[in-house]
């Protein structure tokens, strides 16, 4: 069943062969036929993905759905690792053979990690689909960091050349920021054996915050049944709920601090840049001011972070956004041909 499908101008006919880009996450699966440039998506259509076996299934449904006879091209970017043949998705039973999925659909295939696509969509963006927070503004050139919550924490890096590092840095290891931060990570340790960063800053993470502030206020924690989704945290905290609110404003504190953290690893001069789901529906939350100081807070490295730009991006699929835009480079990504021999997910820099 599709939950939500958005018309954009007509796809091409049947008998003609068509680009398509798709984009999986953990949740849902966004796909697309490119038109003319990458920001000519066609025939926008979202699926979830527990509703397919794989994504074999999915993009079949789409094509019957689109009436689309013919691909001549696909670029699919995951959530998850990406470099040998055989894919996992990290928050999702989906897992597919790069190899049997080109041949299955008979078309060039490229397989890159959703960030990657995240990344590769900044340039095609246009200056209406970025709010920017706070005063610092690109002056090109310089190391991108793209990062943002969905059903995990995904983070990438692209460097001065145009490429594009992948990377699974949302699963490094939760640094609170302080005592209350603190308190929260000895709740969690109650639940998990290790608490990643992700664990907080995602769909579920939201719904963590939310379980570890219910304990510190309870003093004793909730049932494990009685676990609040983060769309109903959402809603409670849109209705004044304490607990809700003190979750929601400590999801966007800890965004905030990684976002700074990843900004030093990479020495993004060229910005950081957030995306992903959770953002979009929570972003009537989000405190401008307060969100920029505890992205600067970092000691004596304060004063490189207070020169970096940083945005939001609203565009709302970004991923099928950068697929296309790698599909229509001169300097096209790795097209998987047949399984790769060594890990490959690597955007080459734009011809010169």
């Amino acid at each position: 069943m599709v939950t939500r499908r958005e018309q954009s101008t007509t796809t091409p006919s049947l008998e003609e062969g068509v680009t398509v880009v798709a984009d999986v996450g953990g949740t849902h699966a966004r796909f697309a036929v490119v038109g003319s440039s990458p920001q000519d998506l066609r025939g926008i259509e979202i699926l979830r993905c527990a509703e397919y076996p794989d994504i074999r299934h999915a993009l079949t449904h789409y094509q019957r759905r689109r009436r689309i006879g013919r691909v001549k091209e696909l670029c699919v970017a995951v959530a998850g690792p990406v470099g040998d043949d055989r894919v996992d998705l990290s928050n999702s039973h989906w897992r597919f053979h790069v190899g049997a999925l080109q041949r299955d659909v008979g078309a060039p295939l490229t397989v890159i990690n959703d960030f990657t696509a995240q990344a590769m969509a900044i340039d095609a963006l246009r200056p209406d689909e970025m709010v920017w927070l706070g005063t610092p503004r690109p002056g090109g050139g310089g190391v991108r960091a793209i990062l943002g919550p969905g059903t995990g924490l995904g983070v990438a890096v692209q460097t001065v050349n145009g490429e594009v590092l992948p990377s699974e840095g949302g699963h490094v290891g939760f640094a609170p920021g302080n005592l209350h931060e603190l308190d929260l990570l000895k709740s969690l340790l109650r639940r998990f054996q290790r608490v990643s960063t992700e664990r907080l800053l995602s769909g579920p993470g939201l719904e963590n915050l939310y379980w570890a502030n219910r304990t510190l206020a309870d003093a004793e924690p909730p049932r494990e049944d009685d676990a609040c989704p983060a769309a109903q945290v959402a809603r409670l905290a849109s209705e004044g709920d304490a607990v809700a609110l003190r979750a929601v404003r400590d999801f966007f504190d800890i965004l905030a601090t990684f976002s700074g953290d990843v900004a030093l690893l990479a020495m993004a001069s060229g910005g950081v840049y957030l995306s992903g789901g959770v953002l979009q529906h929570l972003i009537g939350f989000l405190e401008i001011d307060r969100f920029r100081t505890r992205f600067e807070e970092k000691g004596r490295l304060s004063g490189f972070c207070k020169t970096v730009p940083l945005a939001y991006v609203t565009h709302a699929h970004p991923g099928l956004l950068g697929c296309a835009a790698i599909l229509r480079r001169a300097a096209p990504a790795v097209h998987f041909a047949q399984a790769p021999r060594h890990p490959v997910d690597r955007v080459p820099a734009p011809s010169p």
